[in-house]
């Protein structure tokens, strides 16, 4: 919501697609990790709403996420006759929904690709105590999982009492900022914005790798009076040109 608010606020003529996910039955022995995820949602929720009232959560279409890999994907998305395709928490996307946007597909990753590539980015790394690794990147699309070139860099300053949503929010913030500056450097090149290619291959992170235990665990460790993050400043490194002068406004 944060990241897509910073692109309205300058390109509200940006159509947001919001995939919608079927019910399926759940089983019984991830009901923990479910509910725990569920009041995670709702806290960060309410984290972000009272700091930013003006979101704008209601603009989107919805489009059914088994259908956008389908033929019904591509045309839906060629009917949108987009310029870039940016995706942010979406589902693998097809190399043909890849290649319907007439400049390129973007991902806003929370995670410093390669080295946290996949799932609960910034979780791995507070367990793995990976603290530099903490923050997002911009990259480009393509058949892996991301993997594609990076554009942009993105790390949030980190005070003391920082934990995983509190990160969160404010990755949203500088990604958002990112993207938009990313947007507007394109609109001044006249051919699509390559970035920088990934050398090593790094670690994806599955959904099912993270359990309600490691979960409650980092949470435990989180509430001993000794733990504590690292401080450190803001910091955001692109791989295009003409980025704005007022970056962090």
């Amino acid at each position: 919501m944060v990241a897509i608010d910073k692109i309205l606020q300058f390109f509200p003529e940006a159509t947001i697609v919001k995939p919608t996910f079927s019910k399926s039955k759940k089983k019984l022995r991830t009901l923990p990790k479910r509910a725990f995820l569920k009041i995670q949602y709702k806290q960060l929720t309410k984290l972000v709403l009272r700091n930013n009232t003006k979101l704008h959560p209601d603009k989107f279409i919805t489009f059914p996420a088994a259908k956008i890999n389908t033929q019904e994907g591509v045309d839906f998305f060629n009917e949108l006759d987009t310029d870039l395709l940016i995706t942010c928490r979406a589902p693998i996307i097809s190399k043909e929904i890849i290649q319907t946007p007439k400049i390129a597909a973007i991902n806003i990753h929370y995670g410093i690709s390669p080295n946290y590539r996949g799932n609960d980015s910034h979780f791995w790394a507070l367990i793995n105590k990976d603290y530099d690794n903490l923050g997002g990147c911009l990259h480009r699309i393509d058949a892996g999982v991301d993997t594609g070139n990076i554009l942009a860099e993105v790390y949030p300053l980190l005070k003391p009492n920082d934990n995983e949503l509190s990160i969160g929010i404010k990755t949203s913030h500088l990604l958002g900022i990112a993207m938009v500056n990313l947007i507007k450097a394109q609109e001044k090149n006249p051919s699509p914005i390559e970035g920088i290619q990934q050398k090593q291959k790094g670690r994806n992170y599955h959904y099912t790798e993270r359990t309600f235990w490691n979960s409650l665990g980092l949470i435990i460790k989180q509430l001993n009076p000794k733990y504590s993050l690292p401080e450190r400043s803001q910091k955001v490194i692109t791989y295009f040109k003409n980025e704005t002068a007022n970056f962090f406004s």
